[in-house]
């Protein structure tokens, strides 16, 4: 009999503790639409949740065989969650996704169907995005696509289901600092999309406010497209171009007319302008060389404190995939 293939829900988790019972149960309704199709198992990463996670999820390991629990030292933070899934995965498909149920594991169907017919990389194809920040993403999104060459015309996240052979191919990519579609992206020789409208967060609010949106987005355009750099050199030579101008028309109305050469104000204008330009750039600049620095400083993205694996029992065929790995 042929062996079904195994998908394993890689899932990071912070303080997710009133989600995870939701969210397990509603992939456990997935899942048994492929029964007959696949076998299915969970590896959650806590990354160093304090809400009761820790706790809720050391309790389905104890009471379930299909569960897998990677507790990480402390709080490492998102990309480094996901990092650590990856290395820790074990499986022939995964499924990556966040906890706060706006990604739906209902999609889980429709993924596998299009990685039946052959496709090693399925993502979640965003639609409108019920947060306030929606016009904010859709710009982002924009802007990325047009200033990199290496990212498909795709609005998605996290949410994906990759062949194992495109997860060795993540595995590779040891960057600090990390945009998880960017890796996909580069992972992947082709990407189907399958259009799905997420869902508003079940529980609380996002932790990720304005500022770590901010962030995402500069570690985005800073590791996939080189428009920051190219802004630096446009934006002095267009500082060059202006003085040079200004000087023109200064020394030609001392030369030929007998106007008065406007002093203070133009001055002072200039000379903020330019000033302005100048920190712009250097905070530019300043960027990259802090991320070469994270990058030389060769620091793991993660420690991990404990490694909760399922405990076999006789004749347990549903998990024995997970055994079998090392």
């Amino acid at each position: 009999m042929k062996q079904l293939p195994h998908i394993e829900a890689v899932i990071p988790v912070y303080n997710e503790a009133e989600s995870i019972p939701l969210l397990v149960s509603q992939l456990d309704r997935a899942r048994a639409a492929l029964a007959s199709e696949a076998t299915f198992s969970y590896l959650f990463i806590n990354d160093g949740s304090s809400d009761g996670s820790t706790e809720l999820l050391r309790t389905l390991h104890a009471q379930r065989r299909d569960i897998r629990v990677v507790e990480l030292l402390h709080n490492f933070g998102h990309p480094a969650a996901l990092a650590c899934g990856l290395d820790y995965f074990r499986g022939d498909l995964a499924l990556f996704m966040d906890a706060d149920l706006q990604d739906s594991p209902a999609v889980l169907p429709q993924l596998f169907s299009e990685w039946k017919k052959g496709a090693k990389t399925v993502v979640v194809e965003r639609g409108e995005r019920p947060e306030k920040n929606g016009i904010l993403f859709k710009a982002f999104y924009f802007l990325l696509r047009k200033t990199s060459k290496n990212l498909p015309p795709i609005n998605f996240g996290t949410h994906s289901l990759l062949d194992k052979s495109v997860v060795e191919r993540m595995r590779v990519h040891k960057e600090r600092n990390r945009y998880f579609p960017g890796l996909i992206a580069l992972s992947s020789s082709q990407i189907k999309a399958v259009p799905f409208a997420r869902g508003a967060r079940k529980h609380g609010e996002s932790r990720v406010g304005f500022w770590g949106l901010s962030h995402l987005a500069l570690t985005a355009f800073l590791s996939f497209s080189s428009a920051p750099i190219r802004l630096v050199s446009f934006l002095g030579s267009l500082c060059a171009l202006g003085a040079l101008l200004g000087a023109s028309i200064i020394v030609s109305v001392k030369l030929f007319t007998n106007w008065a050469i406007p002093g203070w104000a133009s001055t002072m204008s200039l000379l903020f302008f330019s000033s302005g330009i100048q920190l712009l750039c250097l905070g530019i600049l300043g960027e990259y060389v802090a991320r070469i620095y994270d990058e030389v400083k060769g620091r793991p993205l993660y420690w991990v404190g404990s490694a909760l694996e399922p405990q076999k029992r006789v004749n347990d065929a549903s998990v024995s995939f997970l055994y079998s790995q090392p």
